[in-house]
């Protein structure tokens, strides 16, 4: 009796034994690599690539910070079956290191991770669509400094003119790099009206000062009533009816007034291209609005500016339609084009056709910030992140503290403020969006740059 007793014990004992042999067999067992696409050497074109690496096993990710390029950690990876799927920014010429570094996968439900590094190295072909030299060492300096350094910025006070970053050095010191000026009065701009963009004045010698000229359109369309210009949707009075759509028909009279809209700015743009000015273009800002790709049909959840009210599909069109206009009709190869909408990447025009992604904050919390900044960071690989207006935001020394590195910020102007540099309001440091304590912490930043501290990308 005792002898069966001793015998099935051993008998257990062998088993665990054995159970433990194969437990360390499995944890040291390795999978293997099939495949890497794109291979090593490849040559791929600009913009968003998505690098897909193929294993004999299903895998999972385990750690996404070893998963890096050119040796930081990637915005976008996951795993699906036996495949883990990075997707990268690149620019021209570029060469593109993208690694899995021992530890980041496993073996799916398993745990036993990867012990080899694999990795492919891409090569991207230089710009195919024309840039100008000056615009072309600008975005070459904003990819230099990305997550680094941060280019300061100011909006003009309503149009065309420097008010707001006078503001700024009056009670400071220091004057921002990037002063944003606004083609809002367009339809009554002419010689020696009271307001004039053929008269290029005020960019030119912001430009001249090493300073960044930026650009962007409230773009107006008649009124129903006939009455003035609006941004604003809608049936009443005071709203515009003008279908964005009609830029699916070329031979439509809505069409044909985009073109001739977009010919005019287009013919302000021209002197500074041919003084080699580089701008930062944001047209058709904030198109998503408050439109929702599962809308309940709420009259609120639409788009607030008028060339979103026909949704995605035709506010990509426009801009699609205005790029080349602006770049292959008129010459304006000193535009860098910025993108500004909202969660929705259905509005999204392209890669080929975006070179910086932002967002506009207002009355925000550090959370609202964190949350904006890693969906862009993961929805926009490669891309520049920019706070493209922003009132009321969180001091940006602890936006950097945080991680959230952006390229530029600019907040909005305060008309009460600025309006008039000889008022006694221009006197006070107080401001709506951004007041002078604001400013000074920014300035206390060593990686906040002023205009005093930009190079020259003009020869």
């Amino acid at each position: 009796m005792f002898r069966i007793i001793r015998l099935l014990l051993l008998a257990m004992c062998f088993g665990v034994i054995g159970c433990d042999d194969s437990k360390t067999e499995a944890a040291t067992a390795e999978f293997r690599l099939v495949s890497v696409t794109p291979a090593t050497g490849t040559v791929v074109s600009p913009g968003t690539v998505e690098v897909t690496f193929e294993f004999d096993s299903p895998v999972e990710i385990v750690d996404a910070s070893r998963i890096t390029h050119n040796g930081s950690a990637v915005g976008k990876a996951y795993a699906v079956a036996g495949f883990v799927k990075v997707a990268i920014g690149v620019r021209p010429g570029s060469v593109n290191n993208v690694e899995i570094a021992p530890g980041a996968i496993a073996l799916y439900s398993q745990g036993v991770t990867n012990t080899e590094t694999y990795s492919t190295s891409l090569v991207v072909n230089e710009q195919t669509s024309a840039l100008s030299t000056e615009a072309q060492r600008l975005l070459d300096f904003m990819h230099e400094i990305d997550g680094k350094k941060m280019m300061s910025g100011v909006s003009a006070c309503v149009n065309w003119n420097q008010n707001e970053a006078r503001w700024v050095y009056k009670h400071t010191g220091r004057y921002p790099v990037i002063n944003n000026f606004d083609f809002i009065h367009d339809v009554y701009s002419s010689p020696g009206g009271w307001i004039d963009y053929s008269n290029s004045t005020p960019a030119v010698s912001w430009a001249n000062e090493n300073g960044v000229v930026g650009a962007m359109w409230h773009w107006g369309q008649l009124t129903n009533d006939g009455s003035t210009y609006t941004c604003t949707p809608g049936s009443g009075p005071t709203q515009t009816s003008f279908h964005p759509s009609d830029i699916f028909n070329p031979e439509s009279d809505g069409y044909k007034k985009m073109i001739a809209d977009i010919d005019r700015v287009a013919e302000w743009m021209k002197p500074l291209a041919r003084l080699r000015i580089p701008i930062l273009w944001r047209p058709l800002h904030e198109a998503q609005g408050n439109w929702k790709e599962n809308s309940d049909g709420a009259e609120w959840r639409k788009a607030w500016f008028w060339w979103g009210i026909d949704g995605p599909e035709a506010c990509v069109e426009i801009w699609k339609v205005m790029y080349d206009r602006m770049v292959n009709y008129h010459g304006l190869t000193n535009l860098i084009w910025v993108y500004n909408s909202g969660d929705s990447l259905l509005w999204y025009p392209g890669d080929k056709y975006v070179d910086v992604v932002g967002y506009d904050f207002y009355n925000s919390s550090m959370e609202d910030m964190e949350r904006w900044y890693y969906f862009m960071k993961e929805h926009f690989p490669g891309k520049l992140l920019a706070i493209c207006e922003c009132g009321s935001i969180p001091l940006l020394s602890e936006q950097w503290e945080k991680g959230l590195h952006w390229n530029y910020f600019m907040p909005w102007w305060d008309n009460a403020r600025t309006d008039n540099v000889n008022s006694s309001e221009f006197e006070s440091k107080e401001h709506r969006n951004a007041d002078i304590d604001f400013w000074n912490d920014a300035w206390n930043c060593d990686f906040m740059l002023s205009r005093d501290q930009m190079p020259s990308f003009r020869d």
